[in-house]
């Protein structure tokens, strides 16, 4: 099995992982607030910033933004991850953010309530448990994918 620290062999990209930590316990919490009140809306704030992020880049979006500053600001140690498992990662996230809003928007809260309940177990392994389901499917995937991911 391969890690997902390890090099991976279509990018030599790196990322700080205390970054997507964070990231991931802000998605956490706007699925949390999408599946336990009343504010379904919520749930457009973090398909706009996944969106931003994977299309524009890091240092566009809002969310990571501040986390960088917060960051910065608590002097905390940078620590580098390979980034190829991180952004297929997001991609997944911006995946399941777009199949609830669609969920949201056409009023199918069936649809909504399964992917946002898929998104809150898989994030939440990431948050409370250091298990990145879909890095780990990462590094199952052909080589020849990865570079289209």
């Amino acid at each position: 099995m391969k890690n997902q620290a390890q090099s991976c062999p279509i990018s030599t990209d790196r990322v700080n992982s205390k970054l997507t930590k964070i990231y991931s316990i802000f998605t956490f919490s706007i699925i949390s607030i999408f599946l336990f009140t009343p504010f379904k809306e919520v749930i457009f704030i973090s398909v706009l910033d996944f969106m931003i992020r994977i299309f524009l880049g890091v240092k566009y979006s809002p969310i990571c933004t501040i986390i960088k500053f917060g960051l910065k600001t608590g002097n905390v140690p940078v620590h580098l991850v390979n980034a190829g498992p991180k952004k297929f990662a997001a991609k997944v996230g911006l995946l399941f953010t777009v199949i609830i809003s669609i969920g949201v928007i056409l009023n199918i809260t069936t649809l909504s309530l399964i992917a946002g309940g898929i998104a809150f177990i898989a994030i939440g392994a990431e948050v409370f448990f250091d298990y990145c389901l879909a890095c780990n499917i990462y590094s199952y995937l052909p080589d020849s994918w990865k570079k289209y991911l």
